[in-house]
Parts: structure tokens; C-alpha cells; sequence
């Protein structure tokens, strides 16, 4: 986040489970809206279409385009690397919101056959005109060939159709932008809203929304394909009950719509529409984990991207959910990511979610924090802060963030590690 909303020069480390964390109004939620930008830009839109529309089911980006802009500034500055197994690529972009919203600044570097090369970069944007010229890597002698790009899109989503590579280093190219295109596509930003999640849906619309409106639709996809994943979310629920459920069922209206249901036994079934918030959220929340890219309404490439990675993005976790299962969903999170080859990033408050993380999820633990006296944001590895390994010493995470042990001076002054974890 180079230059966006709260962010100067900062970085988001994203691990397989990456837990953010902060106070209040520390940039939490600005950070995850950094990630939605760059993956609804990867997605070949017009800008203003993709982040400002409300027309989809994703509607707008929080405070739309003008909100994705600093303070005193017309633009903001986003990038990402993708790690590959033969080097990073790196994206960085800069759009401008006024007086014309526009790419006024892109570039994307990867490896090649030839070693790290600058695989796109951009000239002067031409704001009468709204086009970019750009020069992209062929792999040829000589200079590289400039190409005129639309400046209301995402150059590098561009790029794959705009050029016939000849060479394996152009080749590589466009490989390039193809995945970080695609991985930017796979981020999936899991918002469920539980009142819309109790009516009836029809049963081919299976893969989940962000919303998870089409829950019931979802969950009867997998009764039918999957009999050993459907018995797995079965025995979740279980566990988060406080009574007898005997098994999920779906039922159907007379137009053949579908509505989930609870059968618990002799007390009988159970609709969507009498379940509670926090058992229709953990549904929505078990179901993308275990269905992965697969199961999710990733956009109009859904079935390309069914096989490749998955980003899915979940605030506050606990939301709906007692303590005493923070550790259960904890090890859903961590099985499902190691079986689906998804990355999970999740933002938390709860103590007690907190305490369930692991030793090695640690690495993960990123604290968000603004500075009092420029109010921008930081982001800083929770391992990285120091007090950290004395703090541990004192007990698990949850309890240092809401007993506020380590205000013992004989030990050391802990005053400003406990303030940035919200102690105090």
C-alpha cells in the first residue's frame, strides 16, 4: 500500500493463515480494502465500474473511489507480489481519481528464461485521450515494443490479449501477467449476511456468494457430489451445537427452489429462516473452507480458476461464534487451507481466538496501528514488535491483550507494546 487511504509505504505480509489484528480505527479494514481493490482491478473491468458500481453483488468498494484516495492527494498507488517457484512478480499501479479517473502509472516484473526482467512498464498517460502507451518485454534485441492500452483498465489484465509473444522470454511475459491476474482473481472476500441466507434459492445457483446468500444452494451441491464433505460438515455443526442434530437436510419449494434445515431428530426439522445468526455463519464460513475455489463465485472465470489458489478473506471470525470453539474453527481454518491450498487472511478482536493460535501461527500475527502523530497507518509482524518474546513468556496471546500482565516495570516497560496490542 504505497499510497492508499491511511497506508504510506507499507506492506502486508500474507502467510497460509494471516491474522490481523489492532484497535479500533487502526486501518484494519483499509488494509483488506487495499487487497478487494487490486483483485476486482485484476478482473479486466472498467475502474470506475469495478470499484463504484452497485450493481453487482459485491456493490461498491467501501467509500468508493474517492475513499481509496490519501488525504490531500487525486491518486493512489497499490502493489502485490506473487511468489512462483522460479521468482516473485511484482505489480505496482497508480490510478487517478480526478480530474479523469485513469491509470496514470503501471509496471510488472517476473522471471523469464533471461533471468528478472521489467515485463511492462508504462509511459506518459494522455489524459485527453484516456489511452496509455506502454512498452512490454518481448524478449527480442533492441528496445521493446510500445503497445496503446486503454487507461480506464488495468494495463497488465490487458496485456495477454493485446500481444503475440514470439520468443519464450515474451512467453514469459505473458505468463506473468496471466497469474498474477489470476492470482489476484482468486481473492474472495467472505461477507455473510445471515438474514439473506433464510430464504429459498435456486438449486443451481451453487457456487457460494460473498454474502453466502445462496447458502442452501451451496450446501445441496454438496450433499450431491460430495457425500464424504457433506458428512464432514455435518459433524461441524454437531460440534457447535448444544443439542442433537441428527443430519442437514434440503428441502424444496414447488418451483423446485431450496431451503436449508436443521433435522433434529424427534423435534423435527429445522428451516433456514428459524436458524440462528452465528449457526448460519458458521455454515457459510465451513463451506467455503472445505469447497475452496471450486465452491466459490470467484466471477466469470470461476471454472478456470477452480484448481488454483484461493485467497479468502474473513473479518472477525468470531462473529456469532462461543469461545470455547475459537480453537475448533482455528484447525477448520488450518485443514481446509493445507487440503484446498487456500490462503486465509482473517481480522479478529476475540481473546479467546487469539489464545487458540498456535507458536507457529505467530508468524502470521500482523498488528495494525496508527501513528498519533501523522494518523497513518503501520503494519508491523507481531514477532517483529518489540516486548514480544518476554510478553509470551507471560502467557498466551489472548490473555496479554485483555489482562494487560505486563505492566510490571521490574521486568521492563511494556507501555507502548501493550498499547499497540490495545491493552490499557
Amino acid at each position: 500500500m504505497t499510497a492508499f487511504k491511511s497506508f504510506r509505504d507499507q506492506v502486508l505480509p500474507l502467510s497460509s493463515l494471516t491474522t490481523l489484528i489492532g484497535r479500533n480505527s487502526s486501518g484494519k479494514s483499509n488494509a483488506l480494502d487495499g487487497l478487494e481493490v487490486l483483485s476486482r482491478l485484476a478482473r479486466g473491468e472498467d475502474i470506475t465500474e469495478a470499484l463504484e458500481s452497485r450493481r453487482g453483488p459485491e456493490g461498491a468498494v467501501r467509500g468508493g473511489l474517492a475513499g481509496c484516495v490519501p488525504h490531500g492527494s487525486d491518486r493512489f498507488s497499490l502493489g502485490c507480489s506473487v511468489r512462483t517457484p522460479r521468482g516473485p512478480i511484482r505489480l505496482d499501479v497508480t490510478v487517478q481519481v480526478e480530474p479523469e479517473v485513469q491509470i496514470i502509472a503501471e509496471s510488472l516484473s517476473g522471471p523469464t528464461v533471461k533471468g528478472p526482467q521489467q515485463l511492462l512498464q508504462s509511459g506518459e498517460a494522455n489524459p485527453q485521450v484516456g489511452d496509455l502507451w506502454a512498452t512490454w518485454h518481448n524478449g527480442k534485441r533492441g528496445r521493446d515494443p510500445s503497445v496503446r492500452f486503454r487507461g480506464s483498465r488495468l494495463l497488465t489484465s490487458q496485456l495477454p490479449l493485446r500481444v503475440v509473444p514470439e520468443t519464450e522470454s515474451g512467453k514469459d511475459a505473458v505468463r506473468c501477467a496471466e497469474t498474477m491476474i489470476a492470482t489476484l482473481g482468486g481473492v474472495f472476500h467472505l461477507d455473510p449476511v445471515p438474514h439473506l441466507m433464510r430464504q429459498y434459492v435456486p438449486s443451481r445457483d451453487s457456487n457460494l456468494r460473498r454474502t453466502a446468500e445462496n447458502l442452501s444452494a451451496a450446501v445441496g451441491s454438496v450433499q450431491r457430489t460430495d457425500v464424504a464433505l457433506f458428512r464432514r460438515l455435518i459433524d461441524l455443526l454437531r460440534g457447535l451445537a448444544d443439542h442433537d442434530i441428527e443430519t442437514l437436510a434440503v428441502t424444496r419449494s414447488e418451483l423446485g427452489d431450496v431451503m436449508l434445515a436443521l433435522d433434529e431428530g424427534r423435534l423435527g426439522l429445522t428451516p433456514a429462516r428459524e436458524m440462528s445468526d452465528g449457526m448460519l455463519r458458521f455454515l457459510a464460513i465451513a463451506t467455503s473452507l472445505l469447497t475452496g475455489g471450486g465452491g466459490l463465485d470467484l466471477g466469470p472465470s470461476n471454472a478456470e480458476r477452480a484448481e488454483q489458489s484461493l485467497m479468502l478473506v474473513i473479518e472477525e471470525l468470531e462473529n456469532g461464534l462461543h469461545p470455547s470453539q475459537a480453537s475448533e474453527v482455528l484447525e477448520l481454518v488450518r485443514q481446509a487451507g493445507a487440503e484446498n491450498d487456500t490462503q486465509v487472511l482473517i481480522t479478529t478482536h476475540s481473546p479467546a481466538l487469539l489464545s487458540a493460535l498456535a507458536a507457529e501461527d505467530h508468524e502470521g500475527v500482523v498488528v495494525c496501528r496508527r501513528e498519533r502523530a501523522s494518523g497513518t497507518s503501520r503494519l508491523t509482524r507481531l514477532t517483529e514488535l518489540d516486548g514480544y518474546p518476554a510478553a509470551m513468556a507471560a502467557g498466551s496471546l489472548g490473555d496479554v491483550v485483555t489482562q494487560g500482565r505486563l505492566n510490571d516495570r521490574r521486568e521492563g516497560d511494556y507501555t507502548e507494546f501493550n498499547r499497540l496490542l490495545g491493552i490499557g
